[in-house]
C-alpha cells in the first residue's frame, strides 16, 4: 500500500510534521517553499534493482579495476603477452620466492624441480608433476608461467579454457596466493 501524505513545513527552518504523528526536519528552500512529501510505508513496492540485474554497464575491456583486484584472463593467449609487473620485478626477493616455492611446490615438483617431490611416490596415475627444468617449461613466456601457476598447471588451464572444471592435481594458486606471490614464483622458476 502506497501512502502519500501531505506535510506541513516551515519554509525557513525546515521543521515538518505529518498529521501530528511524525516530526522531522526537511531541507529548507525559501525560494521554492514547502513541498508535498511522499511517505512509503511498504518499501518492497518501490522499484529496485539487484546488483546483477540488467541492464548492466560493463567497463571497457582494457580498464583497470578501481578495487585493486587483479584482472582475470580466460585463455593462454591472453596470458602469453603478460610480462612481470615493474613493481614485482623491483621488489623481487629471491629468498622469499624460494620459501614460497618450498612451502607450495616442493612437495610435488621436488627440490630439483624435476617433478620428483615426496608426493610422487604415492601417485599411481597421472598427470604427474611437471619437470620444471624441461625445455617445454623453460621455453614458456613469463605470462605462460604465471598462467600455469595461477590455473593449476597446463592441465588446469586447458580445462578452464574449454569451460570444464579442472581435474588437475595441481591447485589453482590463483585462489591461494596473491598476484605478487605468483609472479615471484614465475621469476623464481625463470632464474633456476
Amino acid at each position: 500500500m502506497l501512502v502519500v501524505a501531505a506535510c506541513s513545513a516551515d519554509v525557513r527552518s525546515g521543521d515538518a510534521e505529518v498529521y501530528g504523528v511524525a516530526k522531522f526536519k526537511l531541507p529548507a528552500w525559501p525560494e521554492t517553499g514547502a513541498n508535498t512529501v511522499e511517505v512509503f510505508n511498504e518499501m518492497h513496492y518501490q522499484p529496485s534493482y539487484k546488483s546483477q540485474e540488467g541492464p548492466r554497464l560493463l567497463p571497457p575491456p582494457d580498464s583497470v579495476p578501481v578495487s585493486g583486484r587483479e584482472l582475470r584472463y580466460a585463455t593462454l593467449e591472453e596470458y602469453r603477452g603478460l610480462t612481470v609487473p615493474d613493481g614485482v620485478a623491483e621488489s623481487y626477493d629471491r629468498a622469499a620466492a624460494a620459501e614460497l616455492f618450498r612451502v607450495n611446490c616442493v612437495v610435488c615438483h621436488g627440490v630439483t624441480l624435476k617433478g620428483d617431490g615426496p608426493i610422487r611416490q604415492f601417485m599411481t596415475r597421472g598427470p604427474f608433476p611437471a619437470d620444471l627444468t624441461s625445455e617445454l617449461t623453460q621455453g614458456s613466456t613469463d605470462g605462460e608461467l604465471f598462467a600455469f601457476i595461477s590455473k593449476g598447471g597446463r592441465q588446469g588451464l586447458a580445462a578452464t579454457e574449454s569451460g570444464r572444471e579442472s581435474q588437475s592435481p595441481m591447485p589453482e594458486f590463483l585462489l591461494l596466493l596473491t598476484e605478487q606471490e605468483r609472479w615471484a614464483l614465475a621469476m623464481y622458476l625463470r632464474s633456476q
